[in-house]
């Protein structure tokens, strides 16, 4: 009988296993067919904590962990003490522990990249309520358009979510939707007690725990299109950050939206945006506002504006679509499709870092306008810029809106914010650091802030949206995962090349962090097929350990 039991047990562990390990690889392909572009060939699956970027940065930074969060970190990546005793340092000043670490990021379909939570608070058209719905950011810009009863060209069935919905024939005055960068779920559970105000926000919204970024890659550019335009990658074709080819010897690197010299691409942005069409369903009387200190954020949320009303016949513009210029350390935008704030063009980042560093309780610290210069990366990783990005936005409505009397005119607004210091400190200090718990908290603060002038000004005609465009992966120096280059991954592929042509030839036509075109005619010429290039990727290791998973072919999905 015994022995039954335990075969018994021993099938019912091999069936979930089988089922967990299933699931992951499910809901991964399904990601992938919704992103797969006209000339993708393979889609890369990294192992785990794996991270397949562009060069990790020169420098390193000192991180900060406290006891708490050393417990935590032990526990996720079932470390012992003994393990990382060599490694990280107790620091007696700080009461803390320090780590050098290096960069991380973020793209997979692994739930530390994908898992987000989503607010909406708006108790006129709302249930309040926590709900275990799954959904995407792209069910977002559909269940604002039930609100404004309004079918938009990127309409998703939003009938499951049915019992969110109060009967209210009313229009907000405003809508706003905030992202909070690189805020997934691993940030909030990392620091719990760090965020009393969206904590308490929780039982006066609509509160959505298992939302979730239903696309590769998890990026800031392809969230952030999912949010304005409600869409796809297969549809929007804004499908990463950046596009990795080779030419000449070296890699090529294409930035979203990246026109030439200065300009912008605004075609790379195949389908609109809620925003785009609002504002011709309305003969371009609502105002549009979207800021992030990223082009690619503000852009991906607000559309097209004036380049999208030209081709309706419409030329007028009221859509105000700006991010940092930190050359010139101001805000700024692209004036051949938006306009900016005359009240936010006023605003400088040295100034405003000059006029706050009194009262401001931040370690961010230079002594003149160069090394400001120098260090912009930390200054977007600092409290600085959260309250940069507050201030900015508040000005915005108030000069732009509310001062103009445009609340009034019963055309609903819509306005974007992205907070996204919790991005760059992710990035330079790793989200579970210290250094990211005090940003979490100013970012929450400073929501307080937005949310306060919110109901000052508009009572309750307001609908407040707060959400993430994705996770993160912890620091590969932390979970001790590998990290893979571009450079690397060029340079393994190049070996199914003749030595001779390997610096001016390349199989890869693009690459991305998940995506891969293949040069057909390279491999027709010297005779390689698609399944060595697989094998080829299969194969490669990075400290002595397998880099990727799985290389799926279209027909795999």
């Amino acid at each position: 009988m015994n022995v039954f039991i335990i075969r018994y047990l021993y099938i019912i562990l091999t069936i979930s296993s089988l089922c967990t390990s299933c699931s992951w690889e499910s809901d991964y392909k399904a990601a992938a067919k919704r992103s797969l572009q006209p000339n993708t060939d393979l889609i890369l699956v990294p192992y785990p904590f794996n991270i397949f970027d562009k060069h990790s940065r020169e420098s390193i930074t000192l991180s900060h962990y406290t006891q708490e969060e050393i417990k935590n970190i032990l526990q996720e990546y079932d470390l012992s003490w003994e393990e990382l005793k060599d490694s990280w340092k107790w620091n007696e000043k700080e009461q803390s522990f320090e780590k050098e670490v290096n960069y991380t990021s973020h793209y997979t379909q692994y739930s530390y990249d994908t898992n987000i939570p989503v607010w909406i608070y708006g108790p006129k058209w709302f249930y309040n309520g926590s709900y275990s719905d799954k959904i995407h950011q792209q069910h977002l810009a559909s269940i604002l358009s039930k609100v404004l009863d309004f079918s938009f060209s990127n309409l998703l069935d939003v009938q499951f979510l049915s019992k969110i919905f109060k009967t209210n024939p009313e229009k907000p005055k405003l809508i706003i939707t905030i992202v909070v960068d690189q805020g997934g779920q691993q940030l909030y559970s990392a620091h719990p007690n760090s965020f009393p105000f969206l904590k308490d926000l929780k039982s006066k919204s609509v509160y959505f725990k298992n939302g979730k970024v239903g696309h590769l890659e998890a990026h800031t550019a392809v969230g952030h299109a999912a949010i304005g335009t409600g869409a796809y990658p297969s549809q929007t074709q804004a499908f990463s950050n950046e596009i990795y080819s080779w030419s000449k010897g070296k890699i090529d690197v294409h930035q979203v939206y990246q026109g030439v010299g200065d300009s912008i691409n605004l075609n790379e942005l195949k389908a609109a945006s809620l925003a785009d069409e609002w504002d011709i369903y309305l003969n371009n009387e609502p105002v549009v506002i979207s800021q992030c200190y990223a082009a690619r954020a503000s852009i991906g949320m607000a559309g097209h504006g004036k380049d999208f009303l030209s081709k309706s016949g419409q030329t007028s513009d009221m859509d105000f679509v700006y991010w940092e210029n930190t050359k010139d350390l101001k805000w700024d935008t692209y004036s051949n499709a938006y306009l900016i704030p005359e009240a936010v063009k006023r605003f400088n980042l040295y100034d405003f870092y000059k006029e706050k560093e009194k009262t401001t309780t931040s370690s961010f610290k230079v002594k003149d306008r160069l090394e400001f210069l120098q260090k912009i990366h930390f200054f977007q990783a600092s409290e600085y810029q959260v309250l940069l990005d507050g201030e900015s936005i508040r000005t915005a409505i108030q000069k732009e809106i509310l001062e103009k009397k445009k609340h009034l005119d019963g055309d609903t607004d819509l306005v974007y914010v992205t907070l996204k210091a919790t991005d760059a400190v992710g990035h330079l200090s790793g989200w579970e650091s210290e250094e990211a718990r005090k940003i979490l908290s100013a970012t929450d603060k400073e929501i307080e802030k937005i949310f306060s002038f919110l109901k000052e000004n508009y009572g309750e005609d307001f609908i407040l949206v707060i959400t993430a465009d994705h996770g993160a992966a912890p620091m590969p120096e932390v979970s001790n995962a590998s990290f893979l280059s571009h450079d690397q991954f060029f340079d393994e592929l190049s070996g199914l090349l003749p030595k001779e042509v390997r610096t001016e030839k390349s199989i890869v036509q693009w690459v991305t962090h998940s995506h891969l075109s293949l040069n057909r005619d390279v491999m027709k010429e010297y005779s390689i097929t698609e399944e060595q290039v697989i094998e080829k990727l299969e194969n490669l290791q990075v400290g002595g350990k397998p880099f990727f998973r799985r290389i799926w072919k279209r027909s795999d999905l």
